[in-house]
């Protein structure tokens, strides 16, 4: 079984980068009758993250149409010269959707089957909206042998819609995390709140500064790409006693020891996919607050009586505030969340469980 893996791989940021790559390195590591070959769907220009967040919306889909008319140069060449059974797609929609149908078409013509893979947790808005990407996202779906989402509300408001070939399989976490994690000798900082991410106004780190100005005896960690004009503004925000800490981007083992060294994680997100991030802080044993988006709320939704988190509303400074102090004064519900999410994240989300089933999409479609 021949597979071509078209996604973007090994790039300087970005969640479907690094889902790749932890799909890819395990795959590395085995022996199986999977022959994967990957299409890089990368901008071939070296940058570094703070690139991707300076840059405005005409350069990055200028840059956009740029790579994905090389990977669908790429892909006729490489259905020319070798035979593959099946394509697979690793799309965040938009205006990506375009190059996904161009691709689907000319591996249809091929003979390849395709497998579309959507990393983002918006389609149920979409679907609310009805406007031209959700349009086009339903004839990618249509177009498609399989199509694969990466949470529970996008795979039921796809069936809804009458999408039968649909399959949810969730994002896995690296087992890089687990070694780090294991070797890891910090001790967790009283009163220290962690951010990780692009630092964008759609993280909501706004909000999250505003409502940790009036939280006491407190230091706020932000890890990731920042744009300086975001930087300034932050730090302009800040009128508090306590400690604000902009670090910016760090090796992927520093992040993790920090994850392991704070209080609490806080993600106010506006909007998500499956978020890696979410998924490396419950590996960490953290005690998280975030945001009810994408797949976020069947990560940390309350089971049998556990409790895993806390979920309050994009944008809600208040909430925020009242579940951050929550956590830095609750220890035993703070344990507990703890304890918790580490169990559930190595039961649901270990990527032996998440490749079993790529593979299992896959001979259905040869079946």
């Amino acid at each position: 079984m021949r597979i071509l893996f078209a996604t973007p791989y090994n790039c300087v940021s970005g969640g479907i980068s690094r889902w790749a790559g932890n799909i890819i390195n395990y795959y590395n590591g085995l022996t199986t009758d999977v022959e994967l070959d990957v299409l890089p769907m990368n901008d071939t220009k070296e940058r570094s993250a703070e690139d991707f967040v300076d840059s405005s919306p005409i350069q990055r889909v200028a840059r956009g149409l740029r790579t994905y008319g090389r990977a669908v140069k790429t892909l006729h060449n490489k259905l020319k010269t070798a035979k593959y059974d099946i394509l697979h797609i690793a799309s965040s929609a938009s205006i990506s959707l375009f190059k996904d149908i161009v691709m689907m078409r000319i591996a249809r013509k091929r003979g390849v089957r395709s497998v579309l893979h959507f990393h983002f947790g918006r389609i149920p808005d979409l679907s609310k909206r009805g406007n031209w990407e959700w349009k086009m996202l339903l004839r990618a779906v249509r177009m498609s042998n399989r199509t694969i989402v990466i949470d529970r509300q996008s795979y039921d408001t796809l069936i809804a819609c009458g999408c039968s070939n649909v399959d949810y399989i969730p994002n896995p976490l690296s087992p890089a995390i687990g070694e780090i994690v294991s070797r890891v000798e910090v001790e967790r900082k009283p009163n220290m709140l962690l951010f990780v991410g692009q630092c964008l106004p759609t993280k909501g780190v706004y909000e999250l500064v505003e409502a940790c100005n009036s939280i006491p005896n407190i230091e706020l960690c932000m890890l990731g790409a920042i744009a300086d004009s975001v930087s300034q503004e932050l730090t302009a925000m800040w009128n508090s006693s306590s400690t604000l800490n902009i670090v910016g981007n760090i090796s992927f083992e520093e992040v993790i020891k920090m994850m392991c060294q704070c209080d609490v994680f806080v993600l106010p997100t506006y909007t998500e996919g499956f978020p890696n991030v979410i998924l490396e802080s419950m590996a960490c044993g953290c005690a998280i607050v975030t945001t009810p988006v994408g797949a976020i709320p069947e990560m940390l939704d309350e089971e049998d009586g556990k409790h895993y988190g806390i979920m309050v509303e994009p944008r809600n400074v208040e909430q925020l505030k009242g579940a951050v102090e929550r956590m830095l004064s609750d220890i035993d519900y703070k344990n507990d969340c703890r304890a918790n999410v580490q169990q559930r994240v190595n039961e649901r989300y270990n990527i032996d469980s998440v490749w079993r089933q790529l593979i299992s999409v896959w001979q259905m479609l040869l079946s």
